[in-house]
């Protein structure tokens, strides 16, 4: 699968705009300076987000059919191991949780550990 991180965003409030950054830590509750949620990351395609907005962590080149066949998959982005979880019930793209903490920066490549 070729894929890579086109955009990264951290929400530290709210009720503010997001910060795009070039790269972010993520740590085990989400990217550093995120503001905390019951999901660890958020991950969308960049079709979706440039149709609906949502406040998600990382943008991805890639079909959003693909990504929504990663839930249950291990994948690694950068140095960060993520288990994406589940798809949000009200908005696209998919949850994640952090299974090993690293930097993730824009150009990275998605890469999906084999299914078991």
């Amino acid at each position: 699968m070729v894929a890579t991180v086109s955009s990264l965003f951290i929400y530290p409030d709210s009720d503010s705009p997001g910060q795009e950054l070039e790269s972010v830590d993520v740590t085990p509750t989400g990217p550093e300076g995120n503001r905390a949620k019951k999901h660890a990351v958020h991950l969308v395609t960049a079709d979706d987000y440039v149709e609906t907005h949502p406040k998600a962590n990382v943008v991805l080149d890639m079909e959003s059919a693909v990504l929504d066949q990663l839930v249950g998959r291990v994948i690694r982005l950068g140095e960060c191991t993520l288990k994406v979880t589940q798809a949000p019930s009200q908005c696209a793209g998919v949850y994640a949780e952090v299974l090993s903490p690293g930097a993730v920066s824009v150009d990275d490549a998605l890469m999906v550990a084999e299914s078991e």
